[in-house]
């Protein structure tokens, strides 16, 4: 049984989220824990703010007839959660409290701004919560996970729980993980890197992952290497590897490489 948190402000890109981790997960038992968080500390707010309002209630009770309408796996069981508190306190709290496996949320809420790629609270949930998050894009529709990529530049050392977050997802679909390897130049790699690259692979054997070399050094728009990589259903990153990444995430659109915008990530920590 698979513990799932599903922050949610009822914005539609929450509600997507939600349907996607139902067909995701739609052949494992999991409990799915909803979770709305109003940001603000309770004593700030008065005693009153510990009880939920009769309209959060009413959203709570549409969203879960929802999504009992389309559930197939009986298997799958919604759990309703509110907190009156900073949002990333509220999401570590509820983590610790169902030992949640993994956060499922949308890529931004409703306040974020349109044009954002990775809205705030989102961003801060993948970066500041020890939990391993996959985001859902507002435009993204489910389909089997049959090729991961995973970008590195093997300067952090990856642990087994983080690994075995990813293996354990691949396998769901039985998908391919292709590693993009990121080096700043031709110097690149070095012992260090060559010692974390064959730890990683080691991690995936016998399946070993198909390997794409890129030089960030040689062109000005990297975010261009997604175009030889079109047939890719999820990102995969480690969190400390964020600020690498930042360059093929940022929050901008693309017109030459919109499929990024629709694609699920997933952050691994460990």
């Amino acid at each position: 049984m698979m513990n799932i948190l599903l922050p949610t402000d009822f914005s539609a890109n929450a509600r997507n989220a939600a349907a996607y981790a139902l067909q995701f997960l739609k052949d494992t038992a999991c409990n799915f824990y909803l979770l709305h968080v109003v940001p603000f500390p309770a004593e700030k707010l008065g005693a009153h703010a510990m009880s939920m309002s009769p309209e959060i209630r009413g959203k709570f009770d549409e969203l879960l007839s929802w999504l009992e309408s389309i559930k197939t796996n009986p298997e799958h069981h919604f759990h309703v959660c509110f907190k009156a508190d900073y949002l990333i306190e509220a999401v570590r709290e509820k983590c610790s409290e169902k030992k949640i496996d993994l956060i499922l949320m949308g890529t931004k809420g409703a306040t974020n701004n349109q044009g954002a790629v990775i809205g705030n609270h989102t961003s801060d949930v993948m970066r500041k919560v020890k939990c391993p998050v996959l985001a859902i894009s507002e435009n993204a529709t489910f389909k089997e996970h049959k090729e991961i990529l995973f970008p590195t530049d093997y300067k952090i050392h990856y642990g087994s729980r983080m690994l075995r977050t990813l293996l354990n997802l691949a396998s769901l679909s039985n998908a391919n993980v292709k590693i993009l390897e990121i080096f700043n130049s031709e110097k690149e790699p070095s012992p260090e890197q060559i010692e974390n690259r064959d730890f990683l692979q080691d991690s995936f054997s016998p399946k070993v992952p198909v390997l794409q070399t890129y030089y960030s050094s040689k062109e000005h728009n990297p975010k261009k290497v997604f175009v030889s990589n079109r047939n890719v259903d999820m990102i995969v990153l480690a969190a400390k590897n964020l600020n690498l990444c930042q360059k093929f995430l940022q929050n901008d659109q693309d017109d030459h490489i919109p499929f990024i915008n629709q694609l699920p990530l997933l952050v691994l920590h460990g």
